[in-house]
């Protein structure tokens, strides 16, 4: 991914970072135990918590497209690749704003989205 060639170049020159308060709802808990230390403790450990929910996302995935039937395999093929391209491109537009915290902020946005998106992929394979 684009978004994640950025954090791994900023990891070596990041600036240190200390907690403040911020208004997006994506910061949950996952991302409040990721939040303390430097800019690069903070990238690589949601780095590591993305990698984790993308591959239970391609589980969730392909348990979904197990349950899927006829047209509606098609439709969720499709809907994925939205999802990847949408992701992405609202990510990016994290990443691309001033200060120094857009680089955790695309970060958090990778994984808050991906884990949502996990989820949802559990729910459509269970129903």
């Amino acid at each position: 991914m684009k978004i994640y060639g950025q954090f791994l170049a900023a990891l070596g020159s990041a600036a240190i970072w200390s907690a403040s308060p911020v208004s997006a709802e994506m910061y949950n808990a996952e991302y409040r135990q990721c939040a303390d230390g430097p800019t690069a403790d903070i990238l690589e450990c949601l780095q590591a918590r993305s990698e984790r929910w993308d591959k239970q996302l391609n589980v969730n995935f392909r348990n979904a497209l197990q349950r899927a039937e006829g047209p509606q395999k098609a439709a969720l093929r499709q809907a994925q690749r939205a999802w990847i391209e949408y992701r992405d491109a609202n990510c990016e537009a994290y990443g691309a704003r001033q200060g120094s915290l857009r680089l955790i902020e695309a970060a958090e946005c990778i994984r808050s989205m991906t884990a949502e998106r996990a989820s949802e992929l559990q729910n459509f394979a269970m129903n």
